[in-house]
């Protein structure tokens, strides 16, 4: 599985840690965002949160121009922020992620983590969870999130991997189309309770139901790898 690789991107949110966020109250509340900026509901229901926050940057900035669709960019930020940061301070890590991080890296290999969440609320499940990566690019980082490349390629350019030779590991569609985009390996984390065929159609490399599948594949690695130096 890891044959070939020398780094591994993480999702956060339901990868490595759990922490509950409302997000369909974050979708509620960003629609009425959008309603409030004069973009119709109906426009913009069938979009994801983040697309929606687009949406109504694009709209403001035909009208008042891009000065005034920065501030509402930053004020549709700060109102979901305001949803992500309490769960995030009750966070618990995913079965088997921090030892799987750590084996990782002892196996010589990069670390990131690529996520739609903002910086605050990430910073604050981290420190909870005790989940660490050499790289962390957050929505507050970017223009473009997943399933954009550019999200991930950032996280592979301040690694110094190239996308050939690293692997995208998340438990959501966006995650794979984002890997796939990238020109990565792909890794669908099949959560319990979802179906069977909840990546049917994105074609990840691999599924797997437990991180501790990874974390025996990496074991194997270790093993016909020589020690990692640091």
């Amino acid at each position: 599985m890891f044959d070939g690789m020398d780094g591994v991107l993480f999702d956060m949110d339901g990868t490595l840690v759990e922490t509950n966020i409302d997000f369909a109250l974050m979708k509620r509340e960003i629609v009425a965002f959008a309603e409030s900026r004069g973009l119709p509901a109906s426009l913009v229901q069938g979009l994801d949160i983040l697309a929606v926050v687009n949406a109504v940057v694009e709209h403001v900035k035909a009208s008042d121009g891009s000065g005034v669709a920065a501030l509402v960019r930053e004020e549709a930020f700060r109102l979901l922020e305001e949803i992500e940061i309490e769960p995030c301070s009750h966070a618990q890590p995913v079965a088997h992620a921090p030892e799987l991080l750590d084996a990782l890296r002892s196996a010589g290999l990069r670390v990131g983590i690529v996520t739609r969440n903002c910086r605050n609320a990430v910073a604050c499940a981290m420190e909870r969870t005790g989940i660490s990566a050499e790289v962390l690019i957050t929505r507050d980082d970017v223009l473009n999130t997943k399933p954009h490349p550019d999200h991930l390629l950032s996280a592979l350019r301040l690694l110094e991997v190239s996308p050939d030779r690293s692997m995208m590991v998340g438990d959501h569609r966006m995650d794979i189309q984002g890997g796939k985009a990238a020109g990565m390996r792909t890794v669908g984390f099949l959560r319990p309770g979802r179906p069977a065929d909840f990546f049917g159609g994105f074609e990840p490399d691999l599924v797997i139901h437990d991180l501790g599948e990874l974390l025996s594949a990496v074991e194997r690695l270790k093993k016909r790898r020589p020690p990692h130096s640091g």
